[in-house]
C-alpha cells in the first residue's frame, strides 16, 4: 500500500514536470511567430519625399459652405386671412355668444320637435309632387309580339266562323239548286231545303256574334268573355243578329279575311297607344293644381324652417296647409253620407 501511493506520488510529479516544458515551449514559438503577424513593410527609395512630397495647408481660407435653403410653400391670401382671424378669436377674452355665422345653432326640445314637425309636412308634400299617373310605370307595348299573340288566341275563332259559313253556303246552293227543278219543288224537297238553308243561317249568325265578342275581349274592347253559343235559335232572335252584324261589320270583315285582320289589329293597337296618352295626359292635367300647391307649401315650408326664432305655435303654421296623400284618403260611400240639414231625404 505504501509502495502504491509513492508511486503514485512520482508519477505526479513528473506529469507536472512535463506539463510546465510543454507550457514553455508554446510561449517561446508564439513569441517567434508573431513577426510573421505583421503587415509588410514598403521599402521607399531615399528621394521618396522628393518625389512625393507632403502637401503643405494652403495660407487662403476655405470658402464657407451655403447652409441649403428650404423653400416655405405658398399660402394663399384666403387661407392666411382665415388662419389670422382665427388666431385673432382665439386670442380674444370676451364673454359675448358665438356670432350668427357660426356653425353651432343650440335650440330647445320643443323647437326640435317643430322642426321634426315641419320636415314631416315637407315629405308628404314631396309625396304628392312625385305622384304619377297609373299607366306611366307600364312598359311600351311591343306591337310584333301583341299582334303574333292576337293572331295565335283568334285562329280557333276564325276557323269555327269559317266552317260555319261553309256549311252555310252549302246549304244555300243545295236549295238554290232544288229551286230551278219543278219535280223537287212539287214534291216538296226544295221547301225542305230552304228551311235548312235559313237554320244554318241563324248559327251562323250566332257563331259570328261569339266570334265578334270574342275578337272584342282579345284586344280589350269588351271586359266580359263572349256569351257561349245559343244551340236552340228562332226566327225572333234574326233580327238581333243582323242588327249585330251589320254594327260590327268591319269587325266581321276582318275575322272573315285573313289579309284585312292584320291591319284591323294595327289600328287597334294605335289606338290603344292614344288612350293610354290621353289618359295620363287627363291624370296630370286633373293633378296640376294639386302639384302647384305643393310645391308652394314646400317653399314656405323652408322658408319658416330657415328662420332661427319661432314664436309662434307650430299648429298654426302646419295644421292648416297639412294636406294627405289623395291615395291614403279612403272613398266616400254614398250610402254613408248624410244630407245637409234642410235638405229632403230622398228615402
Amino acid at each position: 500500500m505504501g509502495s502504491f501511493t509513492r508511486l503514485a506520488k512520482v508519477k505526479a510529479a513528473d506529469f507536472r514536470k512535463l506539463l510546465s516544458e510543454e507550457q514553455n515551449q508554446t510561449e517561446h514559438e508564439r513569441d517567434v511567430k508573431i513577426q510573421s503577424t505583421r503587415l509588410s513593410i514598403r521599402r521607399t527609395t531615399a528621394d521618396f519625399y522628393n518625389e512625393y512630397p507632403i502637401p503643405k495647408p494652403s495660407d487662403t481660407q476655405p470658402v464657407p459652405r451655403k447652409p441649403p435653403v428650404i423653400k416655405r410653400p405658398k399660402i394663399p391670401a384666403w387661407r392666411k386671412e382665415l388662419w389670422l382671424k382665427r388666431m385673432a378669436d382665439v386670442d380674444t377674452l370676451t364673454a359675448e355668444p358665438p356670432p350668427s355665422s357660426s356653425s353651432v345653432h343650440i335650440i330647445s326640445a320643443e323647437e326640435a320637435r317643430f322642426r321634426i314637425e315641419i320636415r314631416k309636412a315637407i315629405a308628404q308634400q314631396h309625396a304628392i309632387l312625385a305622384q304619377q299617373a297609373p299607366e306611366t310605370s307600364w312598359k311600351p307595348l311591343d306591337r310584333d309580339k301583341m299582334i303574333a299573340t292576337w293572331r295565335k288566341q283568334l285562329a280557333p275563332y276564325q276557323k269555327q266562323l269559317r266552317k260555319s259559313f261553309d256549311h252555310y253556303s252549302v246549304a244555300k246552293r243545295e236549295w238554290q239548286d232544288a229551286e230551278k227543278s219543278r219535280w223537287l219543288r212539287l214534291t216538296g224537297k226544295a221547301t225542305r231545303l230552304e228551311r235548312r238553308a235559313d237554320r244554318l243561317f241563324l248559327e251562323f249568325l250566332e257563331v259570328l256574334r261569339f266570334v265578334v265578342q270574342a275578337l272584342l275581349h282579345i284586344v280589350g274592347l269588351r271586359a266580359e268573355p263572349p256569351n257561349p253559343i245559343r244551340s236552340i235559335l228562332s226566327e225572333k232572335n234574326k233580327p238581333a243578329l243582323e242588327h249585330f252584324r251589320k254594327t260590327y261589320d268591319a269587325e266581321f270583315s276582318a275575322m272573315a279575311d285573313i289579309k284585312e285582320l292584320e291591319p284591323w289589329l294595327n289600328q287597334r293597337l294605335d289606338r290603344i297607344v292614344q288612350e293610354r296618352q290621353k289618359r295620363i295626359t287627363d291624370w296630370n292635367r286633373a293633378h296640376r293644381d294639386k302639384k302647384d300647391a305643393a310645391q308652394r307649401e314646400i317653399k314656405r315650408l323652408y322658408d319658416f324652417l330657415n328662420t332661427k326664432n319661432h314664436k309662434v305655435k307650430h299648429q298654426a303654421f302646419i295644421s292648416p296647409y297639412r294636406s294627405r296623400s289623395p291615395t291614403l284618403l279612403p272613398a266616400p260611400n254614398p250610402q254613408t253620407q248624410h244630407p245637409p240639414p234642410g235638405t229632403p231625404s230622398p228615402f
